[in-house]
């Protein structure tokens, strides 16, 4: 039983029900933190251009573990916002790359610091150690994942 005196049955301590619960808390708390301005999986998204400018967005959707269909919405909002630039690829006129604007790198910029401060508290409350752990055991989880 839980502290809500509810029966989880079989959910008990799965791992799948616990690491969607730690997501949207994590989620919830990125939001309250930077004020609603960014979604964390935007931020990802943003800091994987600035980090690899020049990619196409089917390797930027890959790495943040998004569906490229999903990833356009954000890149257009994105471009509207001038934080990155898209161009046709030049070998590839229907494929696109992406680098990064001087706005996008102050957008960045502006709200590293709160967003390590979030990573730090996680790590001071988990340990080093811990955190590390954490963070290769589910790195291996999703390779487990993607095998099946």
């Amino acid at each position: 039983m839980t502290n809500n005196d509810l029966s989880y049955g079989m959910l008990d301590k799965m791992v799948g029900l616990e690491l969607r619960k730690a997501q949207s808390l994590a989620a919830q708390t990125f939001l309250q933190v930077l004020g609603g301005r960014i979604l964390p999986g935007h931020f990802t998204i943003l800091i994987l251009i600035a980090n690899n400018p020049g990619q196409s967005q089917s390797r930027i959707a890959k790495a943040a573990g998004l569906d490229r269909s999903s990833l356009v919405p954000v890149l257009k909002q994105f471009e509207k916002d001038d934080l990155i630039n898209r161009v046709s690829a030049r070998n590839d006129r229907r494929s696109k790359t992406m680098t990064i604007t001087s706005s996008g790198k102050k957008f960045i910029k502006k709200y590293t610091g709160e967003i390590q401060k979030l990573e730090d508290t996680l790590i001071e409350g988990l340990g080093k150690d811990n955190h590390a752990k954490l963070s290769e055991l589910l790195i291996q989880l999703q390779e487990l994942l993607k095998k099946r």
